[in-house]
């Protein structure tokens, strides 16, 4: 009976060892991710590009051209000016009608690229 029991404990040793070593392969394992992802997050570039994605820089607002900016008392400056608007609505209307009736009609070959 001290037979069995010694068996049987040997038994529940083994399947304790080896429990053991696949949590540690796992912890290992979660471990390396986890430092992985610890770089990624201090340089989210070297990430991004091994995705695929590229790096874009859009200017600061500063340096952008802003035409309704009306900030500028310089008269050089390309602020929102009233000269700007010198049609009137009934000479747009009439410009967009000439170029409707250039078009070319809907029977013609090239009526397929306008419409």
């Amino acid at each position: 009976m001290t037979e069995e029991i010694g068996e049987a404990t040997a038994d529940l040793l083994k399947e304790m060892v080896e429990e053991i070593r696949t949590l540690r392969q796992r912890i290992d394992h979660l471990e390396s991710n986890n430092t992985k992802l610890a770089k990624a997050v201090d340089d989210p570039e070297t990430l991004m590009k091994r995705h695929g994605w590229l790096r874009a820089v859009t200017p600061m607002a500063d340096e952008t051209y802003d035409p309704l900016n009306r900030s500028g008392n310089d008269g050089k400056t390309f602020g929102f000016n009233q000269d700007i608007i010198s049609k009137s609505r009934d000479d747009e209307l009439h410009e967009w009608r000439q170029m409707e009736d250039a078009m070319p009609a809907s029977s013609s070959p090239s009526a397929t690229t306008y419409r």
